[in-house]
């Protein structure tokens, strides 16, 4: 019984910083979130089964990169690693400075960009330009004015090979972009409750024929 009581004690002396790190991030959302509630949207990061809801659908093909934009504290990120993509083919885009930091130092080996998604043209590292399979886009863009959205769908579609889609998640019930005037088909993928508030997958690509 001794070995038996080392042996979790050990364990739950392991779960304690990681327990401790979930806290740390939590508030660290929160607190930027009421810093900027308009650039952030949800007072709650996504949760891990969100997280895993939106890995399932990323395309990720060899040699290719994968764009996250908005990642926050890397519910997303962690769920992307953690269902087998490489590290250093996954580019993290945060706009804000603590956020970005924290990633940095949570994913030492993935590339991580301080930057707002709507520069990310001008500010993608020339090793990532022309290589990326799929972007995810956890940006608030139902809040975005419509020209901003057609700005940013654009951006995102020029990123990847013709006929590729991105994700988006969101909590409305319906589609974060008005698909058919931007002149994309969009599918619900997933959904679930276990999300404050509960959340969507959304995949969209390009109308055929649609000019971006």
């Amino acid at each position: 019984m001794p070995g038996k009581t080392r042996s979790i004690s050990s364990l739950s002396s392991l779960a304690r910083p990681l327990r401790s790190r979930q806290r740390s991030a939590a508030w660290l959302y929160l607190r930027r979130f009421l810093a900027h509630p308009l650039r952030i949207a949800s007072f709650a990061a996504s949760s891990p089964v969100l997280g895993r809801l939106v890995a399932a659908q990323a395309r990720r093909d060899d040699g290719e990169w994968l764009v996250e934009l908005g990642a926050g504290t890397g519910a997303v990120t962690r769920a992307l690693l953690a269902a087998g993509l490489s590290a250093d083919r996954l580019l993290a885009v945060e706009i804000d400075a603590e956020l970005a930091g924290y990633l940095r130092e949570t994913f030492p080996r993935v590339t991580v960009l301080c930057a707002d998604a709507f520069a990310l043209t001008e500010a993608l590292p020339p090793v990532v330009a022309g290589r990326v399979g799929t972007v995810i886009c956890g940006l608030p863009v139902s809040l975005m004015p419509r020209a901003r959205q057609a700005e940013l769908v654009a951006k995102m579609l020029a990123l990847m090979p013709p006929g590729r889609r991105f994700l988006a998640y969101s909590h409305r019930l319906t589609s974060p972009l008005p698909a058919a005037s931007l002149g994309l088909e969009a599918e619900r993928l997933a959904f679930t409750f276990r999300n404050l508030p509960p959340a969507s997958v959304w995949g969209y690509r390009a109308q055929s024929g649609a000019e971006h």
